[in-house]
């Protein structure tokens, strides 16, 4: 009994200090973070390796599933602090967080078979309080828990503040609808605060 009950308090500690690092991260950038209807965090984090493409991520903070469990959404925040902004200015004075950032994708997604989409400019900053926001996919070598087949990542930055990642992972099954879930869930996901 007290072994079970030591593996439910460590348990509960290493839950609660993954949640506290992530709430820790979102208030740095001032950022919300609702869970959309339909969805339910889990209780496992996407693996940051999970495409498989040799270009591997920072790890993911936050994972939800909808209910059917065709989509799997990762939830990343990146805030640079002080010391990373003095060393990056010092190479390049114009660097910010949110462009600098954002433009790595180009160096992760596959632009030869899927398109990449720049959201408007009125859309990020009255939905997302944000400065840029941008849609890629990945070419990964294979699936996700031999399930998740395919991906799209969203970029949303604020200038001088960081930017937040969302790696929606999805099956065939919800292929033909992807589009609109994540132009339904996102402005409900994250944002930043004014």
């Amino acid at each position: 009994m007290i072994k079970y009950l030591f593996l439910f308090l460590i348990t509960s500690t290493i839950y609660s200090q993954e949640n506290d690092f992530f709430i820790e991260n979102l208030n740095k950038i001032n950022g919300v973070f609702n869970i959309p209807e339909g969805y339910k965090v889990e209780d496992f984090n996407i693996e940051y390796t999970w495409c498989w493409d040799g270009k591997n991520e920072s790890g993911i903070l936050k994972t939800l599933s909808n209910t059917d469990e065709s989509i799997l959404i990762g939830v990343i925040i990146n805030c640079p602090d002080e010391n990373s902004i003095k060393v990056a200015r010092s190479y390049n004075p114009d660097w910010t967080a949110d462009t600098n950032y954002i433009n790595a994708f180009k160096n992760k997604a596959d632009t030869i078979n899927y398109p990449v989409r720049y959201y408007a400019t009125s859309y990020v900053k009255e939905k997302l309080n944000a400065d840029r926001a941008v849609e890629y996919s990945r070419g990964c070598t294979r699936s996700y828990k031999e399930k998740y087949t395919h991906n799209k990542i969203v970029m949303i930055g604020k200038k001088d503040v960081g930017y937040i990642q969302i790696d929606f992972l999805y099956t065939d099954a919800a292929k033909k609808t992807i589009y609109d879930e994540i132009d339904k869930v996102l402005p409900m996901l994250v944002k930043f605060k004014e």
